[in-house]
């Protein structure tokens, strides 16, 4: 490992997580890329750094399910650059309690960007490039997202399609 990574890593200024792979799939490697910096990761209620980390863990699980269909020698380098979150954190009186929410509304679409390399088991790139997604559908629009609603319970629901088609139409197999 670099000099550099080293240090931006103990800086927390990125944060690589490995081994993510199913059988019979790709391995996924993602790095979060300075994610204080990022638009949108913002927790409603509750801790900020166990939302970050859910948030994270499920994308990775997302990219983890994706590659499952690529083949199992090869492996996805993925840095993550920026995350913004469909939705925006509002405040709302709920039963005479002022709590911070996520609403998502009809304009609220997520955006992701990030780069990313597939690697052959010999070392060589098959693929690399840069993309910047932006998700175009909302299931249950102009609804509130409460730790008890779906979003709670599913989360990243409107970024899994979005992150969906953009594997898609970069991995096309033949």
């Amino acid at each position: 490992m670099s000099k550099v990574i080293a240090f931006a890593m103990a800086a927390g200024l990125m944060l690589p997580i490995t081994g993510l792979s199913a059988a019979n799939a790709a391995d996924v490697k993602v790095t979060w890329e300075e994610p204080s910096k990022y638009v949108d990761v913002q927790a409603a209620d509750g801790s900020q750094k166990r939302f970050q980390e859910n948030v994270f863990a499920r994308f990775e699980e997302i990219f983890a399910e994706l590659a499952s269909e690529l083949p199992s020698d090869q492996t996805l380098h993925i840095t993550v650059t920026n995350v913004d979150l469909a939705g925006a954190i509002e405040y709302h009186n709920i039963n005479g309690i002022p709590r911070e929410m996520r609403v998502v509304r009809g304009h609220d679409f997520p955006m992701m960007q990030l780069s990313y390399q597939l690697v052959g088991s010999d070392g060589e790139v098959i693929q690399e490039g840069e993309s910047r997604m932006r998700g175009r559908e909302l299931p249950g629009q102009s609804r509130l997202s409460t730790p008890s609603s779906s979003r709670g319970g599913n989360l990243l629901e409107y970024e899994k399609p979005m992150v969906a088609e953009w594997f898609k139409n970069e991995f096309k197999q033949d």
